[in-house]
């Protein structure tokens, strides 16, 4: 257990009752109810091009790791789950797309994959998740994090920035997918200078000329149709 509380269905909605939830570690035994939101999510995705699927291997390879993965619980069953991936110093490191520095890329943990119920949504459950899961980290000597997320998933965006992981690289992974590359350093998180500049979201050559100038994304705030990423350089 990790924490309990309380949350609400379709949390918004008038005369919505609070329901018990518990947060946990899950393991191979979770694997039919992580892989049944998995598809839950994708059937209620307007864009499914913001959510990468997994296979059951994927989920087994990763529940094979203790404490890598957290599910939150509530009497309806699985409703929301975490995981992490320890890349090692292979190929697939998103710190060698930020060029971290050879020796820092063992150190590297993924926020790998994030699913919650769209009827649970707002509860903050993804940042409740992940805030445990940087906890955890930080404990076990891991210096950094990292994560990708799609330039039209503006929530998901909001709430790994509000983790105080930065944009540092915007392009092309896993052959066509667009995705921001997210990073902190958890001993030395980046402080950002007073020289802002805002980039509307959909503007994505100007966002990676940007980048390519040093810049890094922090902060978000809304437009009528799209949302602006705030940039500036590291002090």
């Amino acid at each position: 257990m990790i924490e309990y509380g309380n949350i609400k269905r379709n949390k918004g909605s008038p005369l919505q009752a609070d329901l018990g939830y518990e947060m946990r570690f899950v393991d191979e035994s979770n694997l039919d109810e992580m892989m049944d939101l998995q598809e839950i999510v994708i059937h209620h995705l307007a864009d499914k091009e913001i959510f990468r699927t997994h296979s059951a291997d994927y989920f087994q390879e990763h529940l094979q790791m203790e404490k890598s993965a957290i599910g939150v619980f509530c009497q309806d069953g699985l409703i929301a789950y975490n995981i992490l991936s320890f890349p090692g110093e292979g190929k697939d490191n998103f710190g060698l797309d930020i060029n971290l520095p050879k020796d820092d890329l063992a150190n590297v943990v993924h926020l790998a994959t994030i699913a919650v119920h769209p009827d649970f949504r707002g509860n903050s459950l993804q940042s409740k998740m992940q805030n445990a899961h940087l906890k955890m980290m930080a404990n076990l000597g891991y210096n950094h994090v990292c994560c990708m997320v799609s330039p039209k998933n503006r929530p998901s965006l909001q709430n790994i920035l509000s983790l105080g992981l930065i944009i540092k690289a915007l392009k092309v992974k896993f052959e066509w997918r667009l995705r921001y590359i997210m990073h902190k350093n958890l001993l030395n998180p980046c402080l950002i200078g007073p020289d802002v500049v805002r980039m509307d979201s959909k503007d994505i050559p100007g966002q990676i000329n940007l980048l390519n100038q040093g810049f890094q994304g922090f902060h978000l705030s809304r437009l009528s149709d799209s949302f602006e990423v705030h940039y500036a350089k590291p002090t």
